[in-house]
């Protein structure tokens, strides 16, 4: 029980440090998003070697038609999907998407259930479409870009941006 303790308080410290850590880098870029920037998120996809024809197969059917939507109704501006060019030792990642959305937030109208629903009728054979490109997706991340005006003589990640000027005092 006496070794509990300590392990326990060993724990705590190093799950806040860790907690530390992120919480500082979320701060460094708090406040940073230009007004008039349009918003770019970055998807990363691992898939098992010699499954990647089959993942962007699935990808193509069930996933593809949902982004084109939002780009004909302009809650996207772009979606492209890329793969490596060059093999390399350990990649973490085999297909990256970048989307583009629009500063300004647009709404598509309906909710994704029912985009999914309009577009994918059967619905068994979306979920068993989807659950199949899951299951072939071994590692899976998003980010998220934020764009810095290297033009302007202040940039920075630390200074925050007001009605678009980075503000230094």
């Amino acid at each position: 029980m006496l070794i509990r303790k300590p392990l326990l308080t060993l724990i705590a410290l190093i799950g806040l440090a860790v907690a530390g850590i992120h919480s500082a880098a979320a701060q460094a870029l708090a406040g940073r998003d230009l007004p008039d920037s349009p918003k770019v998120s970055v998807s990363y996809y691992k898939v098992p070697p010699a499954h990647q024809d089959e993942w962007l197969a699935l990808y193509r059917q069930w996933h593809r038609p949902i982004m084109d939507e939002q780009i004909k109704a302009g809650v996207t501006t772009s979606s492209n999907l890329y793969a490596l060019r060059n093999h390399q030792i350990g990649s973490p990642y085999d297909f990256v998407i970048i989307n583009v959305s629009p500063a300004e937030t647009r709404s598509l109208g309906l909710s994704r259930g029912e985009l999914i629903r309009k577009l994918f009728p059967d619905l068994a054979a979306y979920v068993a479409g989807e659950k199949r490109r899951w299951e072939l997706t071994v590692d899976h991340y998003d980010t998220s870009l934020l764009e810095i005006d290297i033009t302007d003589p202040n940039a920075s990640v630390y200074f925050p941006i007001i009605d678009g000027k980075v503000i230094t005092r």
